[in-house]
């Protein structure tokens, strides 16, 4: 009888080890979902990194809410856009370039370097400075990506300040800009 008693404890005691690593494997899952979901439930302030504009075409646009800088004395909100072209936009373009061929020839080479450029393109980096007192922007430097994240041209040229149209998605990059820094300001840069 000594014997046979001896295995069922022994089971026993295996099947209380068994539960209590299973206890605890239970716990563990628990306590890394909790970190999980504090993480998720964070305020938004650049993990993602890019926040949707809500422009003519849906999700083409994008705030880099990790690159907002606001200048104190002045009010002007610097900041990145992404903006994804997409297969309507690109042959909008490319016929807007046809037209161009009856053109200078200053136009003529400018029209086919945009043609080759919207042939490769699939999104560009935007620079991009807001006056949001006097309602308008201007744009600093572009990069522009092909499918492969490769950077196939760079325009570095500022353009002068120009008004910010109504309704438009300059409006709505400006005003997510002007809301993110409100709601997030302990993670803008602030000069």
């Amino acid at each position: 009888m000594k014997g046979s008693d001896n295995p069922m404890v022994k089971i026993n005691c295996l099947w209380i080890s068994r539960e209590k690593k299973w206890l605890h494997h239970k716990v563990s899952i628990l306590i890394i979902t909790i970190f999980l979901l504090a993480g998720v439930m964070a305020p938004v302030h650049g993990q993602s990194g890019l926040l949707a504009i809500t422009a003519r075409e849906p999700e083409t646009v994008y705030l880099d809410n990790t690159r907002i800088t606001k200048y104190v004395n002045s009010g002007i909100l610097d900041g990145w856009v992404k903006k994804v072209v997409t297969d309507k936009e690109r042959k909008a373009k490319l016929q807007s370039v046809k037209k161009a061929k009856k053109s200078s020839k200053k136009d003529k080479a400018k029209a086919k370097e945009m043609k080759a450029l919207y042939q490769k393109m699939s999104y560009q980096f935007i620079h991009i400075q807001f006056d949001s007192k006097n309602f308008r922007y201007k744009v600093l430097e572009s990069y522009y990506y092909d499918k492969d994240s490769q950077l196939i041209y760079r325009d570095i040229n500022a353009s002068d300040w120009v008004t910010v149209p109504v309704e438009s998605t300059e409006e709505k990059i400006m005003r997510n800009m002007t809301d993110y820094i409100q709601n997030n300001i302990e993670y803008v840069t602030m000069k």
